[in-house]
C-alpha cells in the first residue's frame, strides 16, 4: 500500500512539473527550440535595442550578460532612449542598473513579488504587459543566461536621497558638503595577503549615534528635507554668526565655524521612515533625537516627492529655521552629573533621588544636589558645554527645603553666581551677581514650595561659542572628560557667620542648570 501511495504522489509531481513547464514555454517564441546565444548577443541581434547595447558595454555590464550567471533584462528600444547622452558612462549605468535584475523573472512573476534591480531598488510588475509602470512590447525572450524583455520606454528611475544630491546641480550646497566627510578605509574582510581592498567611508552617514543617517542605501527608509542652494545658503548666512570661534588662527577658526554651521542644518533634516502627513503628527523626531513638535509648519511649506528610499521634502530658496530645537535648544546641565562639576573647597555635595512619595515631585530625573558648605562661600562649579555666541537667561532651578520634610521646611540660605566666559579676544570674562541686597538670591524660606527657578542672569550674550559638534563626538579618541570648557558657572552660599544659624543657613539643593537662548 506504501509503494502504491509513493506512486501515486511521484506520478502526480511529474504531472506537475510538466505543467508548470508547459506554462513556461507559453512564454516563449512558438517554435520552442533552445535558446542557443546569451543575454548580450541577443541584445546585440535587434537592430532596435542597438542604443541600450551600446550603454550596456560602456556600462560595463557585458561581461555579466556574457557569463554563466542568470540575469533579467528589460531593454527600452532605441526612441525610449534617443535623448540619452550615450557616451555620458555615469549616466548609461545608472540606466543599466536600472534595468537589469539577477535571476530569472519571466512576465508570469507574481506581482506582489519585489524584484530587486542591479542599482538595489525594487520593482514590481504590475500585469503581464507592465513592468515598473513601463509597458512590455516583447516578453520572455530566452537567452541561455536569462530573459530579455524588450520595453517600449524606459522603467522610471527614482533616486534615493544622495543620487538625488549628487545628480541636480542646484541641490550641490548640500552634497558637497556631505561628500567632504568621504574617506577611504581600509577593508580587512575583503583583503588578501596580495590585495588590500580600501572602500569609501562616510562617518555623517554611517555613524548610527552621530550622523544623519544611510541616506544612499536602498534599504533605509527616511523622510528627509533637501534645500537647493538658495535655501542652503540663506540657513547658513543666518546660522553662522551663532558658532562664531576664537583662535589665533583665523584659518583653523572659521573652518570649525564652517563646518559646525553646515552640521547644525544637517542634523534637521532627516528622520526615520516615511512622513507623508506631517499635519497628522503630534511630533517627529530627527535621526539625531531632537523632537519637534508643530510638525505641519516644519514641513508644511515644501513639496513633496518619491524617493527610492523614503520621502524627499524640497525646500526651494528656504527653510524653516525658527524652531531652535535642532541647532539652538536650551541647554541643561543636571546638577547630579558628576561629569560636569567640580566642588568648591570646603563644601560637600551629595545626590540625593526623589520618588513618587517625596513631598516634591517632577524633578528632573527624580535625582538632585544637595550642597552644603562650613565656609562663607562653599558651593560648586558647572561647566556648561554647548554654548553657542548670543544671548541667553540663565537659570538654576532649586528645590524648596520641603523635599526633607516639615522640621527643615522653614530653611533659608542666600546664594551667589558667577559666570565665566570666553571674550571675543579670547581672554576670561567674569560676571558676578552677589548683592545680599537682592531678594531674588534668598531660596528657601517658609512660603517657599516645589521647585524655585532663580534667574541668575538675564540676556546674557556670549560673544564666542563653545561648542563640540556630533563629528567630534563621532571619533572615539573624543571623550566627555577631553572637552574644555570656556564657560563655566559656580553656584554658591553667601552667608556670613553672623547671619548663619539665626535666619540662613549654607545649604541648597539643586535640580538643574538651564540656558534658556533668547531670540
Amino acid at each position: 500500500m506504501k509503494k502504491l501511495f509513493f506512486s501515486i504522489i511521484l506520478i502526480a509531481g511529474i504531472v506537475a512539473l510538466s505543467s508548470c513547464n508547459d506554462k513556461w514555454d507559453e512564454h516563449y517564441d512558438s517554435n520552442s527550440q533552445l535558446p542557443s546565444a546569451t543575454l548580450m548577443e541577443l541584445i546585440d541581434g535587434y537592430s532596435d535595442l542597438s542604443l541600450f547595447s551600446q550603454m550596456v558595454h560602456l556600462a560595463g555590464a557585458d561581461s555579466l550578460l556574457n557569463s554563466n550567471q542568470t540575469y533579467t533584462v528589460w531593454a527600452p528600444v532605441n526612441d525610449a532612449l534617443k535623448d540619452v547622452d550615450v557616451s555620458d558612462k555615469e549616466l548609461c549605468t545608472r540606466i543599466v542598473r536600472n534595468h537589469m535584475a539577477r535571476y530569472t523573472y519571466p512576465s508570469s512573476t507574481n506581482t506582489e513579488q519585489a524584484i530587486v534591480l542591479l542599482n538595489g531598488k525594487s520593482k514590481f510588475y504590475t500585469s503581464n504587459s507592465v513592468f515598473g509602470s513601463t509597458q512590455i512590447r516583447q516578453a520572455d525572450n530566452r537567452a541561455l543566461n536569462g530573459i530579455l524583455h524588450v520595453m517600449s520606454g524606459q522603467i522610471p528611475y527614482q533616486y534615493n536621497f544622495l543620487e538625488f544630491l549628487s545628480t541636480h546641480e542646484d541641490y550641490s550646497e548640500l552634497y558637497n558638503f556631505i561628500s567632504s566627510f568621504d574617506e577611504s578605509v581600509y577593508d580587512a574582510e575583503q583583503s588578501t595577503v596580495y590585495d588590500s581592498v580600501f572602500v569609501t567611508y562616510n562617518r555623517l552617514l554611517e555613524n548610527i549615534n552621530y550622523g544623519i543617517g544611510s541616506i544612499g542605501d536602498e534599504d533605509s527608509v527616511y523622510t528627509m528635507i533637501l534645500p537647493d542652494n538658495a535655501a542652503w545658503k540663506k540657513a547658513f548666512d543666518y546660522i553662522s554668526p551663532y558658532y562664531t570661534v576664537f583662535s589665533r588662527d583665523e584659518a583653523y577658526a572659521d573652518s570649525v565655524q564652517r563646518v559646525q554651521t553646515s552640521l547644525a542644518i544637517v542634523n534637521g533634516l532627516t528622520f526615520r521612515g516615511r512622513i507623508t502627513d506631517a499635519a497628522s503628527l503630534d511630533s517627529i523626531k530627527t535621526v539625531g533625537g531632537s523632537v519637534i513638535k508643530e510638525t505641519d509648519r516644519y514641513l508644511g511649506s515644501y513639496s513633496q516627492q518619491d524617493a527610492s528610499n523614503g520621502i524627499m521634502y524640497l525646500a526651494n530658496g528656504n527653510l524653516v529655521l525658527d524652531d531652535t530645537c535642532v541647532w539652538n535648544p536650551t541647554i541643561v546641565v543636571e546638577a547630579e552629573d558628576v561629569d560636569s562639576r567640580t566642588t568648591v573647597s570646603g563644601s560637600n555635595a551629595f545626590i540625593r533621588n526623589t520618588d513618587a512619595n517625596s513631598p516634591i515631585q517632577g524633578v528632573s530625573g527624580n535625582s538632585y544636589l544637595e550642597v552644603s558648605s562650613s565656609s562663607l562661600d562653599g558651593g560648586v562649579t558647572f561647566n556648561i558645554v554647548g554654548v553657542l555666541a548670543g544671548k541667553y537667561d540663565i537659570y538654576c532651578d532649586f528645590l524648596a527645603p520641603e523635599i526633607d520634610g516639615e522640621k527643615l521646611a522653614t530653611e533659608q540660605t542666600r546664594v551667589q553666581f558667577q559666570l565665566r566666559y570666553q571674550s571675543a579676544t579670547g581672554s576670561t570674562k567674569t560676571i558676578n551677581v552677589n548683592s545680599k541686597s537682592d531678594e531674588g538670591l534668598l531660596v528657601g524660606g517658609e512660603d517657599a514650595h516645589g521647585i524655585i527657578s532663580v534667574l541668575a542672569y538675564e540676556g546674557q550674550e556670549f560673544p564666542t561659542s563653545n561648542y563640540y559638534d556630533s563629528m567630534w563626538f563621532a571619533d572615539p579618541s573624543n571623550t566627555i572628560s577631553s572637552i574644555k570648557a570656556n564657560t563655566t558657572l559656580q553656584v554658591k552660599t553667601n552667608v556670613s557667620t553672623s547671619e548663619l544659624g539665626k535666619t540662613l543657613v549654607r545649604r541648597f539643593r539643586l535640580d538643574k542648570i538651564r540656558f534658556v537662548p533668547v531670540q
